[in-house]
């Protein structure tokens, strides 16, 4: 059976230009094993990960799209695949420093990948100032999204240091013509809706009522925002202003990563009415005042963050794909205390968290559905040509995203995983991204910019750092 892209997932791919590779991933970090020479090491790693390459469907399937992305794109088994295309090994120069990583990360993650291969790369790095080795794994957000994507590719691990055999592959599938081509996915769609004519009727009343909804969606936001009574507490996509963090993100990347107690950051939110994405939220804002006030670039307005929602029912969160909505944080940078900060915020989420995921949850799923591929395509393109990222008022200042990790220990060939940061994409007017994932004992930060518009990010690491502990240094003692 065909597999097409959810229209969803499709923008992702349709909309993607030359600056905004609109990946996810992770940067791990290897305890020593057993293993100690580095070439046996890689092998030992990658003939485990090609055992069980079958067991994540989509790393052996490529996308095919249509001539003038006339129908949305398909997955299609990749009769060619090479592994050695997508596992591959690099060692970092002496001393191995913690800049030069993460100097080779960004590197890595500035590079897009190709659509005429299965859309992800693993990297495996060698030549650690310690002697350990590490992993830097992107995949396009086309095919997962963070919860799906950490649920899914942790069948790559062990939830020991023992290396479990692979699950045996499936019987191949009942024999069918596959698409290998973009004139054979258009022939694919004009034969359905030849064989199923009342198709065209029911994609018609679909597109009207979805774009009904869109249109009431929009009105309601436009309301709020002239409405004498809009709470400051719930931002709409109207109150973001053009700030030096914004503008579209250039094909140069810049990465880092830190990590705070998980333990001491839930006691601080604990003892402040907050949870730890509230927390999360406080500590970035804190950031974000300094580092905008070393730029001379304080706003009058407040900075705004995108936060990704997941709105997966239970027992679904190793679907791939995208299932995501989002929300809109004020963050409260005119307040200089962190301790307010931090309940300002906290005040807010509790009042809106659940409203803004009801009213924008749809939204996400309904926009690609009414403007059709052929449209999301030609805009990503007019968009870029254009430059209109540089020019359009953004819906917010920056994506700040939490993603749930593994709760238990993970090993990858008998390596215990000693750290995990994530990444997240930059696309539209987000040249910046921070995204937290919970992993075992820390909150793991990865944060990634634009290297044109975001020289300063090492900087603002570290003001992230120092806001975090600020906020765990208030925590009341018991």
């Amino acid at each position: 059976m065909t597999q097409y892209l959810d229209p969803l997932d499709s923008a992702f791919l349709l909309l993607e230009t030359s600056g905004t590779s609109m990946n996810i991933g992770a940067v791990i970090e290897l305890e020593f094993g057993e293993v100690l020479d580095p070439e046996d090491r890689f092998n030992l790693i990658s003939s485990n990960i090609a055992a069980r390459v079958h067991e994540i469907p989509i790393f052996t399937k490529r996308i095919v799209r249509a001539p003038f992305d006339m129908t949305w794109p398909i997955l299609v088994e990749d009769k060619n695949f090479d592994f050695t295309k997508h596992v591959l090994r690099v060692a970092l120069p002496a001393p191995g420093t913690a800049d030069q990583f993460d100097a080779l990360i960004s590197q890595f993650l500035s590079q897009p990948l190709s659509q005429r291969r299965p859309l992800w790369q693993l990297l495996v790095i060698e030549g650690l100032e310690d002697g350990r080795a590490a992993l830097a794994l992107k995949v396009h957000h086309a095919l997962a999204d963070g919860v799906s994507g950490a649920e899914t590719f942790a069948s790559l691990f062990d939830i020991s240091p023992e290396v479990r055999a692979p699950t045996p592959k499936a019987s191949p599938a009942s024999p069918e013509t596959p698409i290998t081509s973009s004139w054979g996915l258009l022939r694919l769609g004009f034969g359905r809706l030849r064989r199923h004519p009342q198709l065209a009727l029911e994609n018609v009343r679909s597109w009207f009522t979805r774009l009904y909804e869109i249109a009431r969606a929009f009105l309601r936001f436009i309301v709020i925002r002239r409405s004498k009574n809009a709470t400051p507490d719930q931002p709409s996509i109207f109150l973001a202003r053009r700030s030096s963090l914004n503008g579209a993100p250039g094909p140069e990347k810049e990465y880092h990563r830190l990590r705070v107690s998980l333990v001491d950051a839930k006691r601080s939110a604990k003892a402040h009415g907050a949870t730890v994405t509230d927390f999360v939220m406080a500590a970035t804002a804190g950031a974000l005042r300094r580092l905008l006030v070393d730029r001379d670039d304080l706003p009058k307005k407040d900075i705004i963050a995108f936060a990704p929602i997941n709105v997966r029912g239970s027992g679904s969160t190793a679907e791939l794909g995208n299932q995501i909505s989002g929300m809109l944080v004020a963050l409260h940078i005119d307040i200089a205390d962190p301790v307010d900060r931090l309940r300002a915020i906290a005040s807010d989420s509790a009042k809106t968290i659940d409203l803004q995921r009801e009213h924008r949850a749809k939204i996400f799923q309904d926009v690609p559905r009414v403007l059709g591929p052929t449209a999301l395509s030609l805009g990503g393109k007019l968009i870029s040509a254009f430059n209109l990222f540089n020019r359009i008022p953004p819906m917010a200042n920056l994506m700040v995203s939490s993603v749930p990790g593994p709760p238990i220990p993970l090993w990858l060939s008998g390596h215990r995983v000693a750290s995990a940061a994530p990444v997240g994409p930059l696309f539209g007017t987000f040249s910046l991204n921070i995204t937290v994932l919970g992993f075992e004992q820390h909150l793991e930060f990865g944060l990634l910019g634009c290297a044109e518009r975001m020289p300063d990010l090492a900087t603002l690491r570290d003001y992230l750092y120092e806001e975090a502990q600020r906020l765990i240094a208030s925590t009341p003692q018991s």
